[in-house]
C-alpha cells in the first residue's frame, strides 16, 4: 500500500465506511441539553465575541473527503487567556465537513447546528448565526480551563454524534485575528448570497408543502415558525429549502412538513 503509516487508520476508516463516535467530549466543562437556555450576563463573563462589538461569523462548508483531516482543530490568533476579564475578541469559526452522503443543500442545515451545540456547553453562550453571531464564555468556564480550541473539539464531537449518517470527517478552523476574520467573512457572505438566490424565483404558490421550525425553542419555548418560500424563519437563517433538507436528514427533527391544502379565501 502507498498509504503512509501515520494515515493508515484514517484511510481504513474511510474505505470501510466506519462511523466515528466520541464517547467523551474532551472539554473541561459539562455538556448537556440542560444548559441550552443558560444566560451569561456581562458581570459573569470572562470574554465575548461578536454581538456587534467585534467581527464574528460561523461558516460550514462541504469539502472533498481527502481535503479534511478528521478531528483536526486549528487556531489562528490570540486565545482567551490573552484578554483581561470582561474583554472581547473577533471570532471566525469555519467547519469543514466531508461524507459520502453529504450534499451541498445540507450545508445551511448543519451550519445552524453550531448554535445548538455551543449552547449545550456549560458556561458557553451563543446567539445569532452567519455573521451576526454573539458568543460569551463565563468566568467559571474560563477558570475550569475552557479555551477557544475547545469550541472546535465540541463541534467535531457533536457533528459526529448527531449527523454520522451523512458525515465521515469533520475539521474545525477557528480565527481570532481580526484581519483573517474580516477576510473570511467576506468569502462566506458570497456563499450565503448564492444560497439565498436559489429561493429568489420561488413563490408560495409554487409548492404544496410548508415546514414548521422549532429550533429556537430553547430561548422561545412557545414559538413555532411556519416557513414558506417567501417567508423564512424569523431568525433569518432558515429558508424553505433548508427546512426541506433538514427534514430529509432527520425526519423526526425540528422541521416538519405542513400540507398547504386548499386556499380558503383567494385574493386577486
Amino acid at each position: 500500500s502507498n498509504v503512509p503509516h501515520s494515515e493508515i487508520v484514517e484511510k481504513a476508516i474511510e474505505v470501510r465506511g466506519l462511523k466515528i463516535k466520541v464517547a467523551k467530549i474532551d472539554i473541561p466543562v459539562a455538556h448537556s441539553p440542560a444548559f441550552e437556555g443558560e444566560r451569561i450576563r456581562k458581570e459573569d463573563m470572562h470574554c465575548e465575541f461578536g454581538g456587534q462589538r467585534t467581527p464574528a461569523f460561523e461558516w460550514l462548508r462541504m469539502r472533498e473527503i481527502g481535503e479534511v483531516e478528521d478531528g483536526k482543530v486549528e487556531i489562528e490568533g490570540p486565545n482567551v487567556d490573552s484578554v483581561e476579564e470582561g474583554g472581547k475578541l473577533p471570532l471566525g469559526v469555519v467547519v469543514e465537513v466531508a461524507g459520502r452522503k453529504m450534499q451541498i443543500d445540507f450545508e445551511p442545515v448543519l451550519e445552524r447546528q453550531v448554535h445548538t451545540f455551543m449552547n449545550e456547553a456549560q458556561g458557553l453562550w451563543h446567539m445569532g448565526q452567519r455573521d451576526i453571531s454573539w458568543v460569551r464564555i463565563s468566568k467559571d468556564a474560563f477558570k475550569a480551563g475552557f479555551k477557544v480550541e475547545h469550541i472546535g473539539k465540541l463541534l467535531h464531537a457533536m457533528y459526529h454524534e448527531q449527523y454520522s449518517s451523512i458525515l465521515d470527517k469533520v475539521q474545525v478552523k477557528i480565527f481570532t485575528d481580526e484581519k483573517q476574520v474580516l477576510k473570511l467573512s467576506e468569502m462566506a457572505r458570497k456563499i450565503w448570497a448564492v444560497r439565498d438566490e436559489r429561493l429568489a424565483g420561488m413563490t408560495d404558490e409554487d409548492v404544496g408543502t410548508f415546514y414548521s421550525c422549532t429550533l429556537c425553542q430553547s430561548f422561545a419555548p412557545n414559538h413555532v415558525c411556519v416557513v414558506s418560500p417567501e417567508r423564512p424563519g424569523l431568525c433569518g437563517a432558515y429558508s424553505w429549502l433548508d427546512c426541506r433538507a433538514a427534514y430529509e436528514i432527520i425526519p423526526t427533527g425540528p422541521n416538519q412538513p405542513i400540507s398547504k391544502g386548499n386556499c380558503i379565501e383567494p385574493t386577486n
